[in-house]
């Protein structure tokens, strides 16, 4: 969605000409936004009750009955109460509230494309600045106001319509005010903490506060800023001093200027300086009145935007400083408040006692693991079990191509029976000596026959003992062969879980046996495990990290379901009260301790 950049004022004026009519006048504000924005259709609405409905004005195809469920749930069961933007496939619906002076609350319906979301505000700013105007001007033909004075109210509602951010709002005012009053150049500042700003200047462009030029008219504002009444050169008829003015208009030409400052909440925000060539005539009286009330309608809005401007620190000290400075003073807050929070915070620190505690990683352990290995040369025919499976003992794993060892057990049967048959016909023949030699070639194939069944019966691999399977992905190696004593899987048991911790070389000597805190998963860190430290290794392990002790832990609490041998995460031992300064600088005088032998 894009924005017609081309303002058009005769429709603008035609649309408020158009006020007396009120059917007419909200058809035509919705033709204007429509036009104005782009828009495939927009609507304006009144929601006396969810089964009142009434159509004020529409531009567009479609109606209320052609509009998505979701807008018109929105208008019925919100009534329009606040801004939003619905998503309805491509298109984009804004349901925003329009409110007259007499409290009556209209509802505007706007389609439009993806940029609805960013021109959203927009819209509604100026359909309300338009509703606000076609009313005041209503209002001034009733009392005969002043044409001129009327539309410079207008001009300032689309001055806060049509911006969003303080740089772009802050340049529109100055481009504004230069266009009524002719000026040569307007020049807005901002207070910065306890100094002005340059923000914003009716020619455009980057504002420099670093420049000669930028400083002499920072000292006009300030003087107008520091007495807080309108200022010019020639002097108004008022007290104030304007020797700034004076001097600022000597070196300029003798240009007429004139510093009007901006008030919030009683309190001045900004300053505004217009400036006129010396051969015109001065701002009169009118005009004066006419930028001071302009300037109190926009001061708020331009705080409130200038408070959303910056990165999200600033606005918080921003926030922060006005809430401070009725405590120490508007003048060098933040290093009033930085010295006083390192003194508090010093004496905190020193004063205050707070459990020390140990932080050091842990993984946990089992008290039993066992490797099953292959027990003899084979090749695998099916897997029962994979890795991260739990098993209960004597729970088939894996078994071993056992079709070989079968035949090779057929073919010995075969044998020994032969054997055993040709025993008999020699001792029924006399030949007792051949007798002999066959009953012992039967009684050496029953030995083998004994082997083959001892293999046959180890071709399946069960589980020893109850437990979790934690190594031995075979499912990828069927019909792969293996060698005798390689390792098929690791087993380990889930009962007699164990922590061990390593500690740094630095932290040992505050550790002691029975000493408890709590550890936490590096999968789960929510959730803490009380512990009890119980065994200390007496040998340190040397890396290249650093130098750390092994300290087995005892698990105070039951093992959860999810625990598995292997998981890692942080244990913080307590290691009795120290002071909150020594927890923070104990390393750093450690280090400088032995650095320079103290």
């Amino acid at each position: 969605m894009q924005f017609d950049d081309q303002f058009d004022s005769v429709r603008f004026e035609r649309l408020l000409d158009d006020a007396v009519d009120p059917v007419e006048f909200w058809n035509v504000l919705a033709q204007f936004l429509s036009e104005q924005w782009r828009l495939a259709q927009t609507a304006v609405l009144h929601v006396a009750s969810a089964s009142e409905v009434r159509l004020l004005g529409q531009f567009g195809s479609g109606g209320m009955a052609a509009m998505p469920g979701s807008v018109r749930r929105a208008v019925v069961d919100k009534g329009g109460a606040k801004m939003q933007v619905l998503s309805e496939g491509s298109d984009r619906w804004l349901v925003a509230p329009l409110t007259r002076a007499d409290g009556i609350v209209f509802v505007l319906i706007a389609q439009g494309g993806d940029g609805l979301e960013k021109d959203a505000s927009k819209i509604v700013s100026l359909a309300q600045a338009i509703l606000s105007a076609s009313e005041a001007r209503q209002s001034a033909q009733r009392s005969s106001r002043s044409l001129d004075h009327f539309a410079k109210i207008v001009d300032l509602g689309l001055l806060l319509g049509e911006s969003v951010n303080f740089d772009p709002a802050a340049m529109t005012l100055c481009s504004e005010v230069a266009h009524h009053l002719k000026a040569m150049r307007v020049t807005l500042s901002w207070r910065a903490g306890d100094k002005l700003k340059l923000v914003a200047t009716s020619h455009g462009g980057r504002v420099r506060n670093d420049t000669e030029a930028a400083g002499s008219l920072l000292r006009v504002m300030e003087e107008s800023f520091d007495q807080a009444i309108e200022i010019a050169e020639p002097p108004l008829e008022n007290d104030a001093l304007n020797l700034q003015h004076r001097l600022y208009s000597e070196s300029n030409a003798n240009c007429r200027v004139i510093s009007l400052p901006i008030r919030f909440e009683e309190k001045s925000v900004g300053v505004l300086t217009v400036e006129h060539p010396q051969e015109e005539n001065p701002v009169g009286q009118e005009d004066i009145e006419t930028l001071r009330v302009i300037l109190d309608l926009v001061a708020p809005r331009l705080e409130e935007m200038h408070r959303k401007t910056g990165w999200y620190g600033a606005r918080l000290w921003r926030t922060s400083r006005r809430f401070l400075a009725g405590f120490i003073g508007y003048r060098h807050t933040g290093w009033k408040f930085t010295g006083l929070a390192l003194v508090l915070f010093t004496l905190v620190a020193l004063v205050v006692r707070i459990e020390h505690k140990v932080k050091t990683t842990f993984i946990l352990k089992s008290e039993a693991s066992a490797y099953l290995t292959a027990p003899f040369p084979g090749y695998i025919d099916q897997v029962h079990r994979d890795v991260g499976d739990i098993v209960e003992a004597d729970d088939l794993l894996m078994e071993l191509d056992r079709r070989e060892l079968v035949v090779q057990l057929a073919e010995l049967n075969a044998n020994r029976d032969r054997n055993l048959t040709d025993a008999r016909r020699l001792e029924g023949e006399g030949e007792l000596t051949e007798m002999r030699l066959a009953q012992l070639a039967a009684q050496q194939v029953e030995a083998k026959i004994a082997v083959l069944d001892y293999r046959l019966s180890k071709t399946e691999l069960r589980a020893p003992f109850d437990g979790i399977i934690v190594e031995g992905d075979l499912r990828e190696r069927l019909s792969s062969p293996v060698q005798a004593g390689e390792t098929l899987y690791r087993l380990v048991k889930l009962e007699g879980l164990y922590g061990e911790l390593r500690v740094d070389e630095r932290d040992i000597n505050y550790l002691f046996q029975d000493q408890v805190g709590q550890m936490a998963f590096t999968s789960r860190p929510y959730d803490r495990y009380d512990v009890r430290l119980d065994q200390f290794e007496p040998v340190a392990i040397i890396e290249e990290s650093g130098t750390y002790f092994r300290v087995r832990i005892h698990l105070v609490d039951a093992p959860d379901e999810w625990w598995r041998p292997g998981m890692s995460g942080v244990c913080k031992v307590d290691a009795g009260k120290r002071s909150v300064a020594w927890i923070l600088m104990h390393r750093t005088v450690e280090f400088f301790r032995m650095l320079f032998w103290l």
